[in-house]
This record gives C-alpha cells, structure tokens and sequence, in this order.
C-alpha cells in the first residue's frame, strides 16, 4: 500500500473530515510544548480552528473534538473499552491497521443543591508505528460537559465544538513494539505532559461572587512496565482528583480558593489570583489555568513536584 493512501486512511480513523466553524479565541497551555502543543487546530484533514493538539513535535494541530475523541467513541460503540480502533469501525476499508487502544470514562461533581458538574474522559494507548503519525504511547482527554441537576447525567454530554473546554495527560512512547493488548500508557516516563485548552476563552474576566466549581484532575492512568496499576487507575476505570474551588473577581482582582483531592494528596489553590483576561495562577508558578464561557467553565495544569505528580484539571461552574 502506498505511504499516502496509507497517510490518509490513519488521519481519517481519528475523526471526521467535515469542515467546522473556527471557535472564538482558543487559548490553553502545556508544561512541555514539545510533547504537546496546544491552540487553535490546523491539520490539513481534521482543522477548522477548534481546540487542538500537536503531539511530540508534529508541525499542525488536530482537532480533538473532531479527531481522537470522534475516533475512540466510534471504536468504543462498535466493540467496547479496551477496543481497538481499526479502518473498519470508522466506516473505511478494512485496511490492516491497529491505530490504538480506546477507552471512555465519566465522572460526576456534586455541587450546592442538587447540581452536578460532569466530565467524560478518553484514554487513547497508540499502537500503529507508521512513521507517518506522531509517535506517542498515550493520551488521556477530560472533557468538560453540560452540568445535570438532579442527578449525574446519564450518558454525559460534552459541551458542543465552539465551546468546549480539554485537560489532560500525555507520554512518549516506550521503546520497543507497542502490544495490541495493554493498559501501559507510558504516564510514568519522564516526558510525561500535562496540558489544557479550550474554546471561547474569557478576555475579560466578569464580576464573580462566591462562584462554586465542580473540578476533576487527571493524572498518571493506566499500568507501569512492570504491571502495577498507577495511582490515576486504568482507563475506563479511573481514580481522578475530585473537589470544588470557590472564585470571587471584582474591581480588577480576585482568587481562587479550594482543593481537589486524590486519598491523602491535596493541591491547595490558597494564594491563586485571578487576571483581568481570564487567567489564574498562584506565586509558586505550579497553577496556571483559565476561565472559558463567560467563566462558566475552567481549566489548568498544576505542576508542582516532579513530572509524575503533575496534575490537568478542568471544572464547571455548580454554583450560584
């Protein structure tokens, strides 16, 4: 098979080709650009200038609601978590590729009241080493989605393509053939990245009072080499940070106040200011992050300690 029609059969599985709206001010960051670069997507096939990433030095960015989150959904439909996503379970020929392993999970925040804060959350293991994809051992997407009251919403349903909000957890690939069956996303490497990025982000942030976000952390899914399940969980059955943080903006300043909880790890946001653009971050530079949708949503990185303990969190406003 020819390395172009091969090109795009590989860049076709991870979502759909049809054109988008470009989102208003996509804006993120990343603790390592080189493992992920993030804003507004670019590809040839899958851009349209929604929120987007370049994994482990690739020259343009791929949509990710269009792209690796479409992709895993469709394989996940078809045949499950843990499945592997294939030409086939993307409507094309059944070409004989293994692109990667694919999984989904969700979570719920409750809130004052009877809100919920929910989030949907893909595990991507690539398994192809075609060296015409970027080369990587895993991605783990969280997804900010629409708020239930009540209950937590059954099935999730992420914010639409324009407003979306993404955080996450990256790692290169490790030496050797990847398996076609493992739960090894590389998190514990040293390049491991945590990054964040979101459509409609705030420029200018509006008046808050005692506004109550429901916020979820992601950090280190999945196995280590050797077989031992990392503290985030497996894919598909995850162990996220979970917590509510409290902002107040007015008269060009304000903070941000709470903690997200894993066990007995805590990150603390006492000493987290508010910028009159819609970024936050604290004195110790370990917080950076960003308010989107009119300050309806958020989303950062924490990274304090070494590389493994780094945290991507997002969160939805609960409350008032």
């Amino acid at each position: 098979m020819k390395k172009s029609t091969l090109a795009l059969a590989i860049m076709a599985l991870v979502g759909s080709g049809a054109a988008l709206a470009a989102s208003p001010n996509v804006q993120g960051n990343s603790y390592r650009p080189a493992g992920v670069a993030v804003g507004s997507s670019n590809h040839s096939l899958f851009g349209g200038g929604n929120s987007g990433v370049a994994l482990n030095g690739a020259s343009t960015r791929i949509d990710l609601a269009g792209g690796p989150i479409n992709g895993s959904n469709n394989a996940i439909a078809d045949h499950g978590n843990g499945a592997i996503m294939t030409p086939s379970d993307m409507g094309m020929p059944n070409l004989p590729i293994n692109v990667a392993q694919v999984w989904k999970d969700t979570e719920s925040v409750n809130g004052a009241g009877s809100t919920y804060a929910n989030f949907a959350v893909n595990s991507i293991r690539q398994i192809t080493t075609l060296p015409i994809a970027p080369q990587f051992g895993g991605l783990v997407i969280g997804q900010v989605a629409a708020n239930s009251s009540g209950a937590p919403a059954s099935p999730v349903v992420p914010l639409a393509v324009g407003s979306g909000v993404y955080f996450g957890e990256w790692a290169p690939r490790a030496a050797g053939t990847p398996p076609a069956n493992s739960t090894n996303l590389n998190m514990t490497d040293a390049g491991r990245t945590v990054w964040y990025v979101g459509d409609n982000a705030v420029t200018a942030m509006p008046t808050l009072v005692n506004a109550v976000y429901g916020v979820i952390g992601i950090n280190q899914t999945g196995t280590d080499a050797a077989g031992n399940v990392l503290p985030g969980g497996l894919p598909g059955n995850q162990n996220f940070y979970t917590g509510k943080l409290t902002a107040n903006y007015g008269s060009g300043t304000g903070s941000i106040t709470g903690t997200i909880d894993r066990g007995s790890s805590s990150i603390n946001f006492a000493g987290t200011s508010i910028g009159s653009d819609g970024t936050f971050g604290n004195t110790a530079g370990t917080i950076d992050g960003r308010f989107y949708n009119g300050a309806d949503a958020l989303a950062g990185i924490y990274t304090g300690g070494a590389v493994q303990d780094h945290v991507a969190f997002g969160g939805s406003k609960i409350a008032p």
